[in-house]
């Protein structure tokens, strides 16, 4: 179990590494790639919704530990709102799992969309009241881009983590 935890926490800062280093350069009309949150939804997503909650609430400590670090704010508000929204999925994920308990990609992505819409949302609400410093705006436009950007990454993502996980012919 500690292996698989370690396993993650690498993959989290490789994952940050490459985000704020190489993917920086690719910003598609202000909007980047947002790796840590992919792997993290992708984890989550995977995950048995029968596993106890702690290990989600881990993961999303993990993931928006890596996500304050590597940004430009405290740490600490997207912990919280990884956190909330991870309680929130798993209730979603009981509701709508599967006897075979696959997820099929039409369940995957309208949940990363809202999932990202909401992360995202309320880190916009947190810059815009709590960061005094004015450093992020955050447009309607930036919004719709980013979940648009992610969302295609996050795609692509899905099905090479399906085809490792599961071998399965797509």
């Amino acid at each position: 179990m500690w292996k698989k935890t370690l396993a993650i926490l690498a993959a989290f800062y490789l994952f940050a590494l490459l985000q704020s280093n190489f993917f920086a350069h690719f910003y598609l009309f202000g909007a980047g790639i947002n790796l840590v949150f992919i792997l993290f939804f992708l984890l989550l997503f995977y995950s048995s919704p029968m596993a106890p909650n702690y290990r989600s609430v881990l993961l999303a400590s993990f993931a928006g530990f890596f996500l304050d670090v590597f940004s430009h704010t405290h740490i600490g508000p997207s912990m919280l709102i990884l956190v909330v929204g991870t309680l929130l999925f798993r209730k979603t994920q009981l509701l709508l799992r599967n006897r075979e308990e696959t997820y099929p990609f039409f369940y995957f992505l309208p949940l990363f969309v809202a999932f990202l819409l909401f992360y995202t949302i309320l880190l916009a609400f947190y810059f815009s009241f709590f960061d005094q410093s004015g450093i992020a705006f955050v447009s309607v436009w930036n919004i719709f881009w980013q979940v648009i950007y992610n969302t295609m990454v996050a795609s692509a993502v899905f099905y090479i983590y399906k085809k490792i996980k599961h071998g399965k012919n797509l």
